[in-house]
């Protein structure tokens, strides 16, 4: 068993937020087993597999083996650390860096190293008219990115999962969304990897959530239906209130809930 705990005070104000923007919170999930939900395949976990979600201000890693959750991680780098990057190296605002890293920007400088093309960037009257080649931009997110990565690799090598992923790599969240980011990930953990989609495991509206970004977002629905199909959500009006309520006797019993699915 992998137990995981968290302090009172974030899980309670993280619940306050909610409620305050008008919802009422039934439990709190493990943000990778959600993400988990939406991108990996039972026979990946069973074979062992790293999820590396790359949010917007941290790096998650979640490593599964023999179909269950192994082992935590968290890098503090994340995709605005690359835009800041971009920031300081271009000269230019947070928001054209952004706009630059999504539209022309590459994480595996290797694939730009034949381009000629230049882009014009966001100038002022003291700047001036600018221009960048595209491999100088891709030169700016490779480094950042390859350091992410060297970092979550080093967190698999310590935690004693180096070479037993046979499923590999996958990436996952907003920042695995850019050009490259698969090729520069396979270079650097030496295993296959591939982009988890949330779109690929569900039917419906799926082109609105085709993104890794949404990847959590979509593993907490998944989560959410697969405990109302188990009859959970449609309990008794007692049981509704008691795992709303405060205390610790509560939370045992979600920790119980959430253990019974997953272990």
């Amino acid at each position: 068993m992998y137990l995981v705990t968290i302090g009172a005070s974030p899980a309670m104000n993280l619940r306050k937020a909610v409620e305050r923007a008008g919802y009422r919170v039934r439990e709190l999930v493990l943000e990778p087993l959600a993400s988990a939900l939406a991108v990996l395949t039972e026979d990946e976990k069973e074979l062992g597999v790293a999820l590396v979600e790359m949010g917007a201000g941290s790096t998650d890693l979640a490593i599964f083996h023999e179909g269950k959750i192994r082992h935590l991680g968290t890098v503090g780098f994340g995709a605005n650390s690359v835009t800041n990057d971009i920031v300081h190296g271009l000269g230019v605002t947070a928001g054209d860096a952004e706009r630059l890293k999504e539209l022309y920007g590459c994480a595996y400088e290797p694939l730009m190293a034949e381009s000629q093309d230049v882009i014009e960037l966001p100038s002022t009257v003291a700047q001036g008219e600018r221009q960048i080649r595209l491999d100088s931009l891709a030169h700016i997110i490779h480094q950042r990115t390859d350091e992410i990565f060297e970092l979550v690799n080093r967190d698999i090598t310590s935690a004693g999962y180096a070479g037993l992923l046979s499923a590999g790599i996958v990436l996952t969240g907003g920042g695995s969304a850019i050009h490259g980011a698969a090729e520069l990930a396979a270079d650097v953990f030496g295993t296959g990897v591939r982009v988890g989609s949330p779109a690929d495991g569900i039917g419906g509206l799926s082109d609105s959530v085709e993104a890794p970004r949404f990847a959590t977002a979509v593993g907490l629905a998944l989560y959410g239906a697969h405990r109302m199909a188990l009859g959970i959500a449609g309990a008794s009006g007692g049981r509704r209130k008691a795992m709303s309520a405060p205390g610790m006797d509560r939370l045992a019993q979600r920790v119980k809930a959430w253990l019974q699915d997953f272990f």
